[in-house]
This record gives C-alpha cells, sequence and structure tokens, in this order.
C-alpha cells in the first residue's frame, strides 16, 4: 500500500518546543547554583564578618555540596534494547520500515531492533545514529496496515524533532529527582533545613514534570496525525485500540504462562504460545473490559501521553481511508521461531538452548504435574485420610491443616494448605485416568473426555463459601470419583 506523504505542518512550533525545554532547562541549573551557591558561600561571609558559627557552617556547607554535586551532568548512555535484524534477515519487515520512512520525508533507521514488549519507540544511539525499536507482540496484536500506522507515528517524532529534545527532558528531570534525593535522608531523620532547602526543588520538580508532560502530550498529537497521513483514521484508531486493550495481555502471558516454564527448566515457543493466548475467549472478554474502561479514562497533568480518547477525539475529523484488509503483522517476520530463540538468549545469554523445548499441550503433566507431585510430597501428612469427595470437610478445617507445617518461613499456611490439597487431587485423578490440563489463559485442571475440573478454582470456592460440601459431594459422585484418595498412599494407578 502507498503510503499518503505526511503534511509539513503537523503538529506544535518545534522552535517553541526547543524553546520551552531549554528555558525550563536553564531554570533549573539557575536555581540549584543560586541555592548551593548560597549555601556555601553564606557561612564563608560570616566568617570573614567574625560572626560564623561552626554548626551552621557544616549544614550549610554539606546542602550546597550536595545540590552542586548532584547536578553535575551524567552522560546517557544507550543501551542495546533488543535483538537487532537487517534487512537480510527480514526483508519484509524492513522493506515495510523504508517505505514509511520514505513517506515520512525521513533517512531509514541506522538500527532497527526487536524487543520481546508490546511497544515501538525510536530514540537517537548517539548524534548521528537512529534506532528504531519494534515489539514482536505488536506483531500479533496488529494487522500489516495498523503496524504501518505505528511506524508512521513513530517516524513522526523524527520529523517532529522529538528524539533530539527528549535527552533535554529526561537529562533534566533525573537532575532534579537526584538532587531531591540527595537532600533526603534514607532513614528519614533529616531535619528541617534538608526540607526547607529542599522545597523549592520538589516545587519546581513538580512545575517541571506538569509544562513538559504538556510539550510530550502535543508531540503524540502531532505523531498521531502523521500515522493517520500514512494509513488513514480507521486504521489507526483500530490499531491504537487494539494497542490499549491487548498491550497488557503479554504482560499476563509472561508472568503467568512463560515465566514458569523457564524457571522450570522449559523453553515453550513463546511466539506461537502469544497467537494462541489472545485468541482465547478469557483474553478477548479480558481486552474488551480493559477498552471499555480506558473509554472513561482523563489525562493526569503529569502523563506523557494523552489518553486515549482524547487521541481518537484528536483525530476524529480526519480521512477514514480505505477499509484494511491486510494480513496480521507476524507474517512479515521471517522465521518466527529462530527470532525467538535469538531474543532468548539476548535476554538471558547462551544458557538459554540447555533448557528443553517443550509442546504446549505438553505443560500440563511434564511441568505442572512435576510440580505438584514435589509439593505434594513435602507435605504428605495434610493428605491423610482426605477423599476427593470429602475435599470440602478437609478446606474447612484448613486451619488444623495448616498447624502441620512447620517451616517458619511460610508465612500463609493456609493457603499453602489449600494448594497442596488441589494439587493432590489432581495427581490423585491423573491415576485415575484423567489428564492435567494447563490451556493457555486458564486455570490448571484435570480433564476426562468433555469434562473438565478446575479443582483450584473449585477448592478456592469451597473456602470462599460459594461451593456446598453437597454440591461438589453430588458431582463428585455423578463422575465417579468420591471414593478416589488424594494421599499418594491411596492412588491406584489405571492400567496403561
Amino acid at each position: 500500500m502507498a503510503s499518503t506523504p505526511i503534511p509539513s505542518t503537523a503538529g506544535p512550533s518545534l522552535a517553541g518546543r526547543y524553546a520551552a525545554a531549554i528555558a525550563l532547562t536553564i531554570g533549573f541549573y539557575v536555581l540549584a547554583l543560586i541555592i548551593g551557591g548560597g549555601l556555601i558561600a553564606a557561612p564563608i561571609y560570616g566568617w570573614a564578618n567574625g560572626t560564623g558559627n561552626i554548626w551552621l557552617t557544616i549544614t550549610a556547607l554539606f546542602l550546597g555540596g550536595s545540590i552542586l554535586f548532584a547536578i553535575v551532568p551524567r552522560r546517557l548512555k544507550f543501551e542495546t534494547p533488543g535483538l537487532r535484524v537487517t534487512e537480510a534477515e527480514q526483508p519484509e519487515l524492513l522493506r515495510l520500515v523504508a517505505e514509511e520512512a520514505k513517506a515520512a520525508g525521513e533517512p531509514m533507521p541506522d538500527d532497527v531492533y526487536l524487543t520481546l514488549e508490546a511497544n515501538a519507540a525510536v530514540t537517537q544511539a548517539s548524534r548521528s545514529r537512529r534506532a528504531l525499536i519494534v515489539g514482536v507482540p505488536l506483531l500479533h496484536i496488529l494487522s500489516e496496515r495498523e503496524l504501518r500506522g505505528v511506524i508512521a507515528h513513530e517516524f513522526g517524532h523524527y520529523s517532529g524533532g522529538d528524539t533530539k529534545l527528549g535527552p533535554w527532558i529526561y537529562r533534566t528531570r533525573e537532575t532534579i529527582i537526584r538532587t531531591v534525593l540527595q537532600l533526603s535522608d534514607d532513614e528519614g531523620d533529616e531535619g528541617w533545613s534538608q526540607r526547607a532547602v529542599r522545597k523549592p526543588f520538589i516545587w519546581y520538580g513538580n512545575a517541571f514534570l506538569r509544562i513538559t508532560a504538556k510539550i510530550s502530550r502535543r508531540q503524540e498529537f502531532a505523531a498521531d496525525r502523521c500515522a493517520v497521513a500514512s494509513v488513514g483514521r480507521a486504521a489507526y484508531a483500530a490499531g491504537l485500540e487494539r494497542v490499549h486493550a491487548y498491550g497488557p495481555a503479554f504482560d499476563s502471558y509472561w508472568g503467568g504462562e512463560v515465566a514458569p516454564l523457564l524457571g522450570r527448566g522449559h523453553r515453550p515457543a513463546i511466539s506461537e504460545g502469544f497467537s494462541r493466548f489472545i485468541a482465547h475467549q478469557n483474553v478477548a472478554e479480558a481486552a474488551d473490559t480493559h477498552l471499555e474502561r480506558l473509554r472513561d479514562e482523563e489525562t493526569d497533568p503529569y502523563d506523557s501521553h494523552p489518553s486515549l480518547p482524547e487521541r481518537l477525539a484528536a483525530i476524529d475529523g480526519l480521512p477514514a481511508g480505505d477499509p484494511d484488509e491486510s494480513r496480521c503483522s507476524i507474517e512479515l517476520l521471517r522465521d518466527p521461531a529462530g527470532v525467538e530463540r535469538a531474543q532468548l538468549q539476548f535476554l538471558f545469554g547462551a544458557d538459554i538452548e540447555q533448557l528443553s523445548p517443550i509442546e504446549w499441550d505438553a505443560v500440563g503433566p511434564v511441568v505442572y504435574g512435576a510440580r505438584a507431585r514435589e509439593l505434594t510430597q513435602e507435605f504428605p501428612r495434610l493428605l491423610e485420610g482426605v477423599t476427593v469427595g470429602t475435599l470440602p470437610e478437609a478446606v474447612a478445617r484448613r486451619g488444623d491443616l495448616a498447624a502441620r507445617i512447620t517451616d517458619p518461613e511460610i508465612e500463609d499456611r493456609e493457603e499453602l494448605a489449600l494448594v497442596v490439597l488441589a494439587d493432590a487431587t489432581l495427581l490423585a485423578l491423573e491415576a485415575a485416568g484423567w489428564t492435567i490440563v494447563a490451556d493457555l489463559a486458564e486455570p490448571i485442571s484435570a480433564r476426562r473426555g468433555d469434562t473438565t475440573l478446575f479443582i483450584h478454582a473449585a477448592i478456592g470456592r469451597m473456602a470462599e463459601g460459594e461451593l456446598s460440601a453437597e454440591q461438589w459431594e453430588a458431582e463428585a459422585r455423578e463422575l465417579g470419583i468420591a471414593d478416589v484418595g488424594i494421599a499418594s498412599s491411596d492412588r491406584q494407578e489405571v492400567a496403561a
């Protein structure tokens, strides 16, 4: 698809942005030099006039020196954000980037990096070197045309001069924070003098953050207009909504599905798994709910980005563009599995190759079954005499069961007792011919034929009084599992 040239008038004045950032930066350093220099000069003047005080001198020199030390500029070091890719390695993705760069009237970035974050960004790696960062999760979330809009938005930051302005704001903000911290006591024992000297910097810092956040929001509005000029309002608005709705899903996926497997020595297919994860009804419903909440969101004065409703309202009158019939962006990526392995190596080093590959369908019995065995073997006394049908009784006396846990480092022993009961039940059902299942975006369960039991969730409902003993026992009797003992000594393995 050919991109529409981006209007040169998009966004607020670059000169005005620079002037504001420079003025704010100069204002802070003038404030710091006046206060820091004044604190050092005052006791010297006092001693010169015979009115010096040793304690006031020590305090003033300490505070003044702390301020001057804090404002010494620190170099902003560029850290490689992810896996660097070239046109030879990823021709389709880099071709799309090149087309959007040309449409924006900007040079192709010197470096393109792929990360495992649901985000995209541009930055100046150095004065002469530009970098574009694209999160692979975005490629699962967005269509190809929607991704073009995101890339065009990022090039809008280049054409607006935002990547040159950003370091001014970032460096000054870090210096203000460092100054306040220098004037603070970790133990909270600072005296009135520290609090008094710190107040002007807190006041200026808050004012600086509010003003620069407003500048940053204007930059986002301008970049959004560049994106709409490239792909049309309808496609860009749809992409914005999908990123806001599904972006948080990757963190949930990583923390709830991937990290536990990596921690136990297994390497799943992360890219394939995320595609399945966001396609699940539970995730889709959660994304819709999250998006509805965002529609009522208001922008905080300290937010660097406008709220989603403000961004959509700002582009509402722009041309809608053609219907989006493009494919999913992940199809742009050559050898997603190879990219994934390289990204994991970048994050965790070569040791990642020592992890054993595992299929998602095998996670239940292989990973969570093994974890359940370890836990139940550690606390066998909690399971004595308990059957699947009498689980509600065991849950009701969880306090007594918790008293059998003697490890002093375990804080919530009742919660642990419930987990042990649930894990032991999973293993007992597995021995009785059920399968331990860990479907993506669902709790761990036991399955036999068309019947699925979410054991941990059921025990949680028992503990909350939402599932009665009569209801559970009736269900267990109907399934023929009420008399199955959950202690390892009571299990009878089903013949293969």
